[in-house]
């Protein structure tokens, strides 16, 4: 990787181009070995290639010549060279031998070529360090919220084609301004400036360090707010085939840096072992919900739960996706085994009403001990009001087996043109997972689709999903329902812990240009247990106010989705969806309306 130390009275930078253009007194220094000064300066950092023109000097080692323009091509190692002699010449420079120059050379005719420039700048600047398809420092910059400059003092810009730049470790955000405020080409560091419903305005930090083959990051998140997210993800790629990583949380209600009232960690690791046709993987989370000790948490009927420190180690074995004979078909098969540990448990109590339905499973909303209540029923202790006494399980296992058949994009018609034709896709799992209690859970997932371009711009799908979920009890189990205020659906009555959902889902995406993409999801929705509005818990929110998953029992019938992606600077887009739920007419319930989700992100 090459060096340059560049200096000027103005240094321009255009992220949508990645082009600097420098003018004025502009001063060169190379990594190479030599320097150059002249009046005007341009490098398109894609190509990899710089200009330097007007009253040019070029100086190393072995003297000083003096020309009219200079181009460097440094992925090829060829310089151009305009000298200024008695006669009209042109020199190369090869290899970076600048003692002996091949005179009178035919040149690239664009080797001297500045570019247009109608816009506004990104960054302004007087100084700035650039590594070569890595990365550019600035120093003393400035960049802009319409014409008014913002000073920034130094900013980065990465542009390596390391993937591992692109890994992060922050939540999702409305708006996330990014400041680079240092970076070197195997580090970066950087202060967001961020909004989101939960914790609105606040700033967070993310420290990134990155190999070849592993890489490191570190981010806190908010940092200027009580609640703190402090988070560590680390990855290391050992040979072709080994690979390790970990993402280690840390949550601490704490003003500053100053002793947390609350803290809480979580660790996972993950390490993979690739075979010819499939792989191993191990995972593990370590979670401690009271890392300060009895007595620190903020909510003092939860202590008993807060103390537990539950533990999961899983290994599974998967093959690759293999072709079956000379069929259009794939499958994949997996198996794994898991131990499951909550060193806190035992029988225990219960402070409140312990839920009536099902009366055996640990899925309460008051956070307990142990893994699981199952067999006894929670039983009410005479002696004490409100409180319900339940025999636990501490330690489960499982083994889970599961396999997968799917087909790639089939045409369905051979059309003159590519934007008639049609593509169907179909794939079929199916899980079983047994635990050492008598209880286990099959799955099975069936998915269709048929989709078709219209044009370069837009493409539909027409998809049909089934996914059934059995939740089994040999001994027990699932109750029947009790009226749920003045409310108990026959579907729920029948329940016993069965479930299956069908979803209609219905995709338009209309993407005219890179700059603009504006997406529809229309779905209906068939399911058993038969959603009523008021019966089922909503599943819970990220902090964009957006669903965590998209399965869950009593999701409304129908919903539509909108979705619109546009660049507003350089160097970021937004990001604007909502949607519309509706329960039907049997419910006389009118479209219910969310909040909009904005987001304002980096490019």
């Amino acid at each position: 990787m090459t060096v340059l130390y560049l200096s000027a009275k103005r240094i321009d930078f255009y992220y949508d181009r990645f082009l600097i253009e420098a003018d004025g007194d502009v001063r060169l220094r190379t990594s190479d070995g030599f320097t150059v000064s002249g009046d005007a300066f341009s490098m398109d950092l894609k190509l990899n290639r710089f200009m330097v023109a007007g009253n040019v000097s070029l100086h190393d080692a072995t003297g000083t010549v003096n020309g009219a323009a200079i181009s460097d091509f440094l992925d090829f190692q060829r310089i151009y060279f305009v000298p200024v002699t008695s006669e009209p010449d042109r020199w190369t420079f090869l290899d970076g031998d600048l003692v002996h120059p091949a005179k009178g050379r035919m040149m690239p005719g664009d080797a001297f070529y500045f570019p247009s420039i109608a816009q506004r700048p990104s960054i302004t600047a007087n100084g700035a360090v650039i590594g070569t398809k890595t990365y550019v420092r600035f120093v003393n910059a400035h960049t802009y919220l319409g014409d008014a400059p913002i000073p920034l003092g130094t900013d980065v810009v990465n542009f390596s084609s390391n993937q591992y730049f692109a890994q992060n470790t922050l939540s999702g955000a409305s708006v996330d301004l990014t400041w680079t405020v240092a970076g070197s080409p195997n580090a970066l560091t950087a202060v967001h400036f961020r909004y989101d419903p939960t914790y609105h305005t606040y700033m967070s930090v993310e420290q990134h360090f990155v190999g070849q083959h592993e890489y490191a990051i570190f981010s806190v998140n908010p940092a200027t707010r009580a609640e703190k997210w402090w988070n560590l993800k680390l990855y290391e790629a050992l040979g072709s085939r080994f690979q390790i990583q970990s993402f280690t949380q840390y949550y601490a209600q704490q003003f500053w840096l100053r002793l947390p009232q609350s803290a809480q960690q979580t660790t996972w690791l993950n390490a993979t072992y690739a075979f010819p046709h499939s792989y191993v993987q191990a995972t593990s989370t370590l979670t401690n919900y009271n890392v300060l000790g009895p007595g620190s948490l903020e909510v003092p009927n939860t202590v008993a739960g807060n103390l537990s420190h539950p533990t999961q180690v899983q290994i599974s074995a998967s093959s690759f996706q293999n072709k079956i004979a000379n069929l259009p078909l794939f499958e994949q098969i997996y198996e794994g085994y898991g131990f499951n540990h909550d060193s806190v448990g035992g029988d225990q109590y219960l402070n409140g009403i312990y839920p009536y339905w099902p009366l055996n499973k640990a899925d309460a909303p008051i956070p307990t001990p142990g893994l699981q209540a199952y067999g006894a029923k929670c039983t009410v202790q005479p002696s004490k009001v409100f409180v319900y006494y339940c025999p636990v399980y501490t330690t489960i296992w499982n083994t889970v087996f599961g396999f997968t058949f799917f087909t790639p994009a089939l045409k369905l018609n051979n059309p003159p043109s590519p934007y008639q034709t049609f593509y169907f896709n179909a794939s079929y799992t199916k899980q079983y997972q047994w635990n050492s209690l008598p209880h286990w859970i099959s799955e099975d997932s069936t998915n269709f689709s048929i989709s078709r371009p219209f044009s370069r711009a837009v493409n539909t799908y027409l998809a049909y999903s089934i996914l059934n979920t059995g939740d089994h009890y040999i001994n027990g189990g699932y109750q029947p329902c009790f009226p749920v205020g003045p409310l108990c659906p026959q579907s729920l009555t029948a329940f016993r812990g069965e479930s299956t959902l069908r979803t209609t889902a219905l995709g338009m995406n209309f993407v005219p240009d890179p700059q603009f993409n504006f997406s529809l999801l229309v779905r209906h929705h068939v399911d058993f247990p038969i959603p009523v509005p008021g019966v089922f818990s909503p599943p819970e929110n990220n902090i964009l106010g957006q669903p965590l998953y998209n399965w869950y029992l009593g999701q409304p019938p129908y919903d539509v989705t909108g979705d619109v992606r546009f660049v507003i600077f350089p160097h970021a887009l937004a990001d604007v969806s909502r949607t519309f739920y509706w329960y039907g007419n049997p419910y006389r319930t009118s479209f219910w309306q969310p909040s909009f989700v904005v987001q304002i992100l980096p490019i």
